[in-house]
């Protein structure tokens, strides 16, 4: 994170900011309306000296629940919580899992609180059964249970009795 001083057009990056609170094995929940919405937790968590943002890394998961029920297993390399928004943004590469057994892979994935969308980009794959989908962007509005697909989407699946 240091200035790269001996390359040409050279980006200047300013210093990491030091976290004000590091844990290790912990986890946050975030509740929506007072429902358990999600929970979040990882091998280490550090939060923000303005602690607005938890940054979760080491095996860092989030697992989403509708009405109680577990029904996504996110896991990435690093998910961090902006703590004002509750909006949660999974750095990839990312894996999703459905107590169904779908599947869900993608770069990133970005929740939104204030529009209960989830939204998955960069090269994502949906697995249902026998059904495989792919597009540049998958958005999942929670609210209204809505599947959008976007950006060269291709959908593939087996019909009974038909010859692999």
């Amino acid at each position: 994170m240091g200035l790269m001083l001996n390359r040409p057009n050279a980006v200047e990056r300013m210093p990491a900011q030091f976290p004000a609170i590091s844990l290790h094995q912990a986890s946050i929940f975030l509740r929506h309306h007072g429902q358990k919405q999600a929970e979040l937790y990882a091998d280490r968590v550090e939060v923000s000296r303005d602690l607005r943002y938890a940054t979760f890394t080491g095996n860092p998961t989030a697992v989403v629940f509708d009405v109680g029920r577990e029904i996504l297993r996110i896991r990435g390399s690093r998910i961090v919580l902006d703590r004002h928004s509750s909006d949660v943004t999974v750095h990839g590469p990312v894996e999703v899992v459905t107590p169904q057994g779908g599947r869900v892979s993608a770069g990133t994935a970005h929740w939104s609180n204030v529009t209960q969308q989830l939204v998955f980009q960069q090269a994502v794959m949906m697995a249902l059964g026998d059904q495989e989908l792919t597009a540049e962007e998958l958005t999942i509005d929670v609210g209204n249970q809505v599947l959008d697909l976007s950006g060269g989407v291709d959908i593939a699946f087996r019909m009974e009795g038909a010859k692999p």
